[in-house]
């Protein structure tokens, strides 16, 4: 078979999501026979990073012979894997639910588990790393007594969660290992799911909290309506983070899909975020970003919120989101201009004070954020794992390529974005109309 060309390769990626589409004018399967070796290899890696790889296996499984033998083997073994990751998760969320019950905590537990099967129809087909909770200031403090009693040890700690993990666990490794039931996993504990302060007021979660049940295990998570504004709002916080797994949208998208003729849900949902217009545009971008890279069927009532996207976040959504959703995110992937920082320019339509504004986008552009954990790295704590000085040099010099590079194409691509958007009134203008959250 022919190598593609390096315009091509990058193909595979909007390829296999195509195929994921909610439409009935899907691509047939047949289409990836036009992939080689070298670029299914690429695909495997990329689907693993997306936590697409057991939904792509799941939608091929009538017409394997479409694809490598070597990549359905690939797919098989993870998804035996995964399904015993899936059994000890379980035990393992049963556990922590039941310590937090007898102790009186009040918690949501949110995403992971708590998404079948009304975002994902089988857990299994769910690669899952962490379990995340809402909770208090009280049910931090007293959850975290409980998890370091469990065996957890506190990794990361912010004034809005706290992150757990055992101490014996190894960093996750991309590929068939991350599948396995050995692989590591994390507690978080949120007070919020944002971490940037944007012009909206979080809603209270954890003021509509339901008792669900999931294989056995009685546990305290949201409402449907309150459960699909955390997904997207969690969805949105990592765009603007630079990156986003695209099964978080195939999830939402999935959601969407089976409830879109639920006219009673869509309502209730509307209702809920109807007093904050920043809050639901983001909530629209994410529905909107579902639907195009989904195909899925966008409900009538979502389409009012849709029609509300100011016209600065829509060229955004035309010009860029494509380019940053399949463009190269990992530091250890070298590119020449990654695309992550192009979303500052949606990011900046979420912020209307200047000063706040500087100060995220410059945590941004240098990777202020994970620079704390990378000096730690190169102190004690790898060296402790075993890991060698030079190893941690290199990953250092990677990442800061990958930030420096990125900026480059950001502030390239500013005179672009200020032609494309000359027209859009101003921000400021917005705000002052009244459509901040304080209005």
């Amino acid at each position: 078979m022919n190598e593609l060309s390096g315009d091509a390769k990058r193909r595979i990626e909007e390829a296999i999501v195509d195929i994921l589409s909610f439409s009935s004018g899907r691509p047939s399967p047949r289409t990836l026979n036009e992939y080689s070796s070298r670029d299914w290899e690429r695909g495997l890696a990329w689907m693993d990073d997306m936590g697409l790889a057991l939904y792509f296996l799941k939608a091929i499984e009538e017409t394997e012979d479409v694809v490598p033998d070597f990549v359905i083997q690939s797919l098989q073994r993870k998804r035996r894997a995964n399904e015993e990751r899936t059994a000890y998760m379980q035990r393992q969320f049963e556990c922590i639910g039941r310590r937090f019950e007898n102790a009186g905590i009040r918690y949501a537990a949110v995403k992971g588990l708590t998404l079948v099967p009304d975002y994902c129809p089988d857990a299994s087909q769910r690669h899952q790393s962490d379990f995340d909770y809402l909770t208090d200031h009280e049910g931090l403090y007293t959850s975290s007594r409980l998890l370091e009693e469990m065996g957890y040890v506190l990794d990361q700690e912010t004034d809005r969660e706290r992150v757990f993990v055992y101490p014996c666990q190894q960093k996750p490794e991309r590929g068939d290992t991350q599948y396995g039931a050995s692989a590591p996993h994390s507690v978080e504990m949120h007070l919020t799911i944002g971490h940037f302060n944007l012009a909206w007021k979080e809603p209270p979660f954890l003021e509509n909290v339901a008792v669900r049940r999931f294989q056995g295990s009685t546990f305290h998570s949201l409402c449907d309506v309150d459960s699909f504004v955390l997904q997207a709002v969690h969805a949105f916080h990592h765009l603007l983070e630079g990156w986003i797994k695209l099964s978080w949208l195939f999830e939402i998208g999935h959601f969407i899909d089976s409830r879109e003729l639920n006219s009673d849900l869509w309502h209730n949902i509307s209702r809920r975020i109807s007093g904050d217009p920043l809050l639901r545009e983001a909530v629209a971008v994410v529905v909107v970003l579902a639907s195009q890279f989904f195909r899925v069927q966008v409900p009538v009532a979502v389409e009012v919120w849709i029609r509300e996207i100011r016209p600065a976040v829509l060229i955004w959504i035309e010009n860029y989101a494509r380019i940053c959703a399949f463009g190269r995110a990992r530091i250890d992937e070298f590119e020449w201009f990654p695309a992550s920082k192009l979303v500052l320019f949606l990011h900046r339509q979420y912020v209307p004070d200047s000063r706040e504004w500087r100060r995220i986008a410059t945590t941004l552009l240098l990777g202020l954020k994970g620079l704390k954990r990378v000096s730690h790295s190169l102190t004690t704590k790898r060296l402790a794992e075993g890991k060698p000085r030079i190893r941690i040099g290199v990953r250092q010099f990677r990442r800061t390529m990958f930030h420096l590079g990125s900026g480059i194409r950001y502030l390239w691509e500013m005179p672009r974005w200020w032609q494309l958007t000359r027209a859009c009134p101003p921000n400021e203008s917005y705000f002052k109309r009244g459509c901040s959250p304080a209005a």
